[in-house]
């Protein structure tokens, strides 16, 4: 399997560096039929295992409607699989006309896709339906998808996960996301609970839905038990949700994740924490802007003009920001003066110190650099990415990875 579509952090990812900066992942799929279904032959072709749910599953020779199943299945992943290339490739306005033939496709059978998401057609349809329902337009897909987080395999929480992030319905309940975004939970759990977290808050905020203290509190807690986690992915996720929780508490996990050993992961933390505002971590950000490749050392900088621009309450001028570059000596020199011009003290600039009160006039826009290295800039909104196939072996007819 390319590890590129399995990995966001691994060289050669179609995750783009803007898409870290936005922390919104575009994630591609890797689907597979299933193998029960198929009948596979051959050798090394093995029987699907046995479902979870109490109906077996079907083959072509005891029922007779498992060939419109099957059509069903290689109809949405044919088209599920060219709207992730088109993902890949940056042709973004053609995968966006290609997702509601999606939606239509899984809606229209919408019956047969639960039936096998809950395990009715076999362990290699259920994958393929878990990540399939995240293209549904129906609000029943939500519901079905938090019944798979119960499931004992791991793999497919982590599927129902991702779709869940694609579907980012404020409806979706918040105490089945945050019970395991938790360092106890597998991998494919830990790295997907936080991605999920933090679009429905989003989509909870967009939707109106009233803030809840309690809940973001207890957000704040859980995604800092996973803010060390020796995994970059799940690290990454989790500033992708401390970014949408927006608390202030999120700084003292964001000061760390900015000098991450990982540099994507830094990026991201960066641009959280010019979305926090707190004036504490522009340092971290100028650090990063020495770290940073020279093509890549922009990114950082767009960061920079946008915190600047919030911490003073109105843009940096044209001519400011031709003059401070991407030199970080220049940078710090300009935070260390408005800093003394507002009479504050180093120690206010430190992890565990007291940020000053500030009530800033002016929200700039994210920053959002306009060029990437190695990188088609486009939609930062997530796609599912990384959905594992069954566990069994894939036989004749099912797609698998290389």
């Amino acid at each position: 399997m390319n590890p590129s579509l399995t990995d966001p952090l691994a060289p050669g990812s179609v995750l783009a560096p803007e898409s870290m900066l936005k922390i919104g992942l575009r994630l591609g799929l890797v689907l597979v039929l299933a193998c029960g279904l198929l009948g596979c032959q051959g050798a090394g072709a093995t029987k699907a295992a046995p479902p979870k749910a109490p109906e077996r599953p079907l083959t072509p020779g005891e029922d007779p409607r498992v060939q419109g199943h099957l059509d069903v299945f290689a109809r949405a992943e044919s088209l599920v699989t060219r709207w992730d290339a088109l993902q890949a490739d940056g042709r973004l306005p053609e995968a966006d006309a290609l997702a509601p033939q999606i939606r239509a496709e899984v809606d229209g059978q919408f019956a047969t896709f639960a039936q096998a998401a809950r395990g009715q057609l076999g362990p290699h349809a259920q994958y393929l339906a878990t990540s399939a329902l995240g293209f549904s337009g129906l609000p029943e897909a939500t519901g079905v998808l938090v019944e798979r987080l119960g499931d004992n395999d791991a793999q497919l929480q982590g599927n129902a996960l991702i779709a869940l992030s694609l579907r980012a319905d404020p409806r979706t309940p918040i105490d089945a996301l945050l019970n395991r975004t938790s360092p106890s939970m597998p991998v494919p759990v830990k790295r997907y609970a936080p991605l999920a977290l933090g679009k429905v808050i989003e989509a909870r905020r967009a939707a109106g839905v009233p803030e809840n203290a309690g809940v973001a509190q207890q957000s704040l807690a859980r995604l800092g038990s996973l803010a060390v986690d020796h995994d970059p992915v799940v690290r990454l996720h989790v500033v992708r949700a401390l970014h949408a929780l927006g608390h202030p508490g999120a700084y003292e996990y964001l000061a760390v994740l900015v000098a991450d050993p990982q540099m994507r992961v830094r990026w991201a933390a960066a641009a959280a924490l010019e979305s926090l505002g707190d004036p504490r971590g522009f340092s971290g950000v100028v650090r990063l802007l020495s770290d940073s490749a020279p093509d890549s050392k922009h990114i950082i900088r767009d960061i920079l003009v946008s915190y600047a621009g919030r911490l003073q309450g109105r843009p940096l001028t044209e001519a400011d920001v031709q003059s401070l570059g991407v030199g970080p000596r220049a940078w710090g020199q300009w935070f260390n003066e408005w800093a003394r011009a507002r009479g504050y003290t180093p120690a206010q600039f430190v992890r565990g110190g007291t940020p000053p009160a500030l009530a800033p006039t002016y929200a700039p826009p994210s920053a959002t650099p306009s060029a990437t290295p190695s990188a088609t800039p486009g939609t930062l909104q997530p796609a599912p990415r990384a959905l594992q196939p069954a566990p069994q072996p894939i036989g004749r007819g099912a797609r698998g990875g290389g």
